[in-house]
This record gives structure tokens, C-alpha cells and sequence, in this order.
């Protein structure tokens, strides 16, 4: 209705009102006596107005509050209002949360208070599922105020992220605690936050023990009592410290002179690095799966990679050296160490191989083992390797009962050919021997130029005497016919000697020896001829 400013609010009017205000209205002179309550009161209580005003304010309020009542009570006598929180006991023994104003009013010669009590249990209950919400939270949760950057809430998740407690945390502000930029770059940071209202974005932490923290942040703002941004905060110092070790895995992978290879379980190519690709010859993507069969020399056999894989799948591990061709068909060596990397359920995830181009010192060891063990003139084995050898096939034939024969040749007429025409063409002539000799036997058996013009022949497998004869008779024949050398005609021949095992001696040296002899029997017999041990004894 429409009032005049002149005129007065009617009496009744007023009850009218404090009776259907939505609010409990409490009005209590200076000793806290109860002097009236409006109908919202009695309900939300669950007592009647006469049994109100009967109570104090200490009989309705929660066990908690009853006994600070007075302290709140003397604080409104001295500032004149408050407002704050507190549990109110219905008739039933429940409690509602309400939210307390209250003022001291002058009322003709008498002071009396009115309190204006709200309930707010919905906003409590409200007030619990956001607590409950953020605590429950997996992420960091901070409340921050815009005007200031102030810490208003955190929950348990960030305390223990930080190290600070939360009545320590709910004192600072964000540049107390971030690490990664100036309190000038943060204020710019929050103003494009409130302009677009949102951002995610990675930064640093100082942990209050003063460790730096990588965390990711998602933040929201809310234009609420003046601004607030809701923040989740997610510590990736993990991720981040495996990404920095990926980082430098890759650099290393990269940067690495070693040559490195990735399979899959099914031994397909899956990643190789800069050195591999310089080593082999070949493009990343025309290896990338691939097998790497297709870099096979051929040199190793398939037993040498049986017993390969089957260390990789005892162990986990393989080490050795093997020669591999590049893609312009060049063989070259390398120093392999091969792992296997396996998922948490024990499957084959990688086999990685690292290897070291080996070609020159294996070039340089062949060289050695080669003058070690051949004779520089005719590329044929020397006394030493020869002896090796017929030694190891002694022992064989004492293990399956077979035998063997040995020729010892010497050349008739070499000493006048080396003195007539020269030590050049007397090694030409020594070659050409070799040769001639090495054309007469099988690849299984074994022939040697043991020092000067002299020469020996193993024949293993057990050797029938016609085939020894036969052998030697060949020998003879090929040496006796004429060497054309730079020109030169030269005429020699041979005298051979021929010893047998088991029948003879069963040691290298007396083996060799007793053959020696019985050549010396065939040089006397006339030369370009061969004789038996049981000829020369």
C-alpha cells in the first residue's frame, strides 16, 4: 500500500511483519531474558511462544555454544552488533546450523537486542559437499582472491603438495609461492585470466622446505564477491623428471658414435640412430621395419645366431662380434652388446642393440693371426699352425680310431734356380708350388710350407694307401713339369716322404720327423720320388 510520507506505520502493521518475516526474530533485554519471539522462532525451534520465552538463550543453543554464549553476549553489549555463526538445538534434540545478526537498540529509556537468526542449513549442507568435493580431490585445490592474489581455501591434497599447514597457507598469497614468475608477471597472469576466465598452463612451486615443484595448473574465475579463481593443481615433477630423462636418453641416442638398434618383440627395426645410419649405409625409413637379416655378411652361420638368441632368452643379455655387410655390399665388423627390455608382465617390449664399428682392429688381428700362423711367400700354413693342426687331428683319431698320412716334400733343383735368377723368382717359384701341391688334395686335408723349399701335407679321413699313393704320384707329376716365370723356364722336382698314423709315432714331432726321414730315403733312391717310413728304418 502507498503511505505518505507524513503519516505513521501503523502498530499492527509492525506485528504483522515481525510475525511473517521469513527470519527468527529474538528480542532480549541487557540481562539475556528472552522478552519475545516471532512465529518463524517457535517453528523452526518446534516450541510454542510461551515455552520460549520460558528458555534462555543458553537452553537453545548447541551444547558447543552454550557456554561462550556469554562472551558473545558481552561482546554485542560493548560494540553494539555482531554477526556470526552458531548451532541451534531444536525441540527434538536436531541441530540447525544459523547465522546470527544482532544489534543493541534504544527503546525509550531501555536497551534491548534484537537477533535475527537465519537458518542455513542448506547453505551448510552445501558448504560440507564443497568440502568434501575438494578433499576428495586426487588434485591440489586453492581458492584465490583476484583483488589481492590471496590464499582464501586450500585442501589437505595441496597442504601436503606445498609442505604448509593450512592456517599457514590461508596467510599467503601466489607469489609467496610461485617459482616461475616475478609478482609483475602474475599480476599480468591473473588479468588475462579474468579476461578469458580460464587457462591451463604448466608452472613452478616452491615447496616450503624450498624444493621446486613442476605442477600443472587448471584455474577458473568466477566473478563472486569481487572475484575468486578456483585453482586444481596437479604436481607432474615425476612426469617432468621422465620426460627430462626421455630428453636426454633421445640427445644421447642421437649424439651417441655408437651404433644403436630398436626391434619390436617380432624383431622388426623400429628405431635407429644417426651413428647406425652412417655405419650401415642406410636411410632410416628403409630400415624401419625391416629385420635385420637383411645386414647378414653370410659369414656367421645359423648355429652362431641360435646360440644368440638363446642367450638373449636365458639371460636377457648377448654379447660378441659379427661381421655385417652396408647396403654398397662392404663387410665390416662390429663389437655387439645386445639386451632385452621387457614389459611389467614379463613380455619381450624391445631388444635394443649397441654396437662399435670393429673393422679395422679385426682387419688388423686377421692380418696378425695370418702372418702369425701363413707363410708370407704362398699364403699356405705355417710349421706352427701345421703342427697345431696335425696335433688336433692326432687327438681326433685317437678318440674315433682313424688315421692319417704326412708328406714331407722337398724341392730338388730350387737352390739353383733361386741363385741363377734371383730370390724373385725363386718366390715366384715357391707360389706356384703351393699352388700346384694345394691342386693335388681335398679342402679337407692340410698343406704347408714348414721353411725354405720345404713342404708338408696332411691327408686325414683314414687313408687307403692306394689313395696315398695315388695323391703323391699326383704331386710328383705336377712339379715335375715346367714353371714359365717372368719369363723364365724353371725345371725342379721332388723327393716325398710319407709317414702314417697309428702306425708310426703318435706325437707331432716324431710323426713329422720319421717322414722327414724317409724323404731323405727318396732323395737317395734317385730323387723325384717318394718312399714310406718303413722304407727309411
Amino acid at each position: 500500500m502507498q503511505l505518505d510520507s507524513d503519516r505513521q506505520f501503523p502498530a499492527d502493521m509492525y506485528r504483522v511483519l515481525f510475525e511473517q518475516a521469513c527470519d527468527a526474530i529474538f528480542v532480549l533485554d541487557e540481562q539475556a531474558q528472552i522478552l519475545a519471539v516471532n512465529q518463524t522462532a517457535c517453528d523452526y525451534l518446534g516450541y510454542t511462544r510461551d515455552e520460549l520465552l520460558k528458555l534462555s538463550p543458553r537452553q537453545i543453543a548447541a551444547p558447543e555454544f552454550s557456554d561462550s554464549f556469554a562472551e558473545r553476549f558481552q561482546y554485542i553489549l560493548e560494540k553494539g552488533e555482531a554477526t556470526f555463526e552458531l548451532m541451534h538445538r531444536h525441540r527434538d534434540g536436531s541441530l540447525i546450523p544459523v547465522e546470527m545478526h544482532s544489534r543493541m537498540l534504544s527503546v525509550g529509556d531501555r536497551r534491548l537486542l534484537l537477533s535475527v537468526s537465519r537458518d542455513i542449513s542448506v547453505r551448510k549442507r552445501s558448504e560440507i559437499e564443497y568440502r568434501s568435493i575438494i578433499q576428495a580431490a586426487g588434485d591440489g585445490y586453492w581458492a584465490v582472491r583476484a583483488s589481492d592474489a590471496r590464499i582464501i581455501d586450500v585442501n589437505d591434497t595441496f597442504c601436503a603438495m606445498v609442505g604448509y599447514s593450512r592456517e599457514e597457507l590461508l596467510t599467503m598469497r601466489i607469489p609467496d609461492l610461485d617459482a616461475a614468475e616475478t609478482e609483475e608477471e602474475t599480476a599480468a597472469h591473473i588479468q588475462r585470466i579474468i579476461e578469458t576466465g580460464h587457462d591451463l598452463f604448466e608452472t613452478r612451486h616452491r615447496h616450503k622446505d624450498g624444493h621446486i615443484l613442476e605442477f600443472e595448473i587448471s584455474v577458473s574465475y568466477a566473478p563472486l564477491n569481487g572475484g575468486l579463481f578456483f585453482v586444481f593443481t596437479r604436481d607432474i615433477s615425476a612426469r617432468k623428471q621422465v620426460e627430462a630423462e626421455q630428453s636426454l636418453a633421445t640427445m644421447i641416442f642421437n649424439a651417441s658414435t655408437a651404433s644403436i638398434m630398436a626391434t619390436d618383440r617380432h624383431n622388426n627395426i623400429v628405431s635407429v640412430n644417426p651413428a647406425f645410419v652412417q655405419s650401415s649405409g642406410y636411410q632410416a625409413d628403409e630400415l624401419i621395419g625391416k629385420n635385420p637379416r637383411i645386414l647378414q655378411s653370410g659369414r656367421q652361420d645359423g648355429e652362431f645366431y641360435q646360440r644368440m638368441w638363446q642367450a638373449l632368452e636365458r639371460n636377457g643379455h648377448w654379447e660378441g662380434e659379427w661381421w655385417n655387410r652396408r647396403k654398397d655390399g662392404e663387410l665390416y665388423a662390429e663389437h655387439v652388446v645386445m639386451n632385452v627390455v621387457r614389459n611389467a608382465d614379463g613380455s619381450v617390449y624391445r631388444y635394443v642393440k649397441i654396437s662399435t664399428d670393429i673393422t679395422a682392429k679385426m682387419q688388423l688381428d686377421e692380418l696378425l693371426q695370418r702372418q702369425a700362423h701363413y707363410d708370407v711367400v704362398t699364403n699356405l700354413p705355417n710349421r706352427r699352425f701345421f703342427y697345431s693342426q696335425v696335433a688336433k687331428e692326432i687327438r681326433r683319431c685317437q678318440a674315433t680310431g682313424g688315421g692319417l698320412a704326412i708328406y714331407f716334400i722337398d724341392l730338388d733343383g730350387f737352390k739353383q734356380v733361386n741363385d741363377t735368377h734371383g730370390h724373385d723368382v725363386g718366390d715366384q717359384l715357391l707360389l706356384a708350388v703351393a699352388q700346384r701341391i694345394s691342386s693335388c688334395v681335398r679342402s679337407t686335408d692340410l698343406v704347408a710350407r714348414i721353411g725354405g723349399d720345404e713342404f708338408t701335407v696332411m691327408l686325414a679321413g683314414m687313408p687307403e694307401h692306394s689313395r696315398i699313393d695315388a695323391v703323391v704320384g699326383k704331386i710328383l707329376e705336377q712339379l715335375a713339369e715346367p714353371f714359365q716365370l717372368d719369363g723364365v723356364s724353371a725345371a725342379i722336382s721332388a723327393s716325398i716322404g710319407i709317414s702314417l698314423y697309428p702306425e708310426g709315432a703318435d706325437e707331432v714331432e716324431a710323426l713329422i720327423r720319421q717322414a722327414d726321414q724317409a724323404m731323405y730315403r727318396a732323395k737317395n733312391n734317385g730323387k723325384n720320388t717318394y718312399a714310406y717310413l718303413s722304407d727309411a728304418v
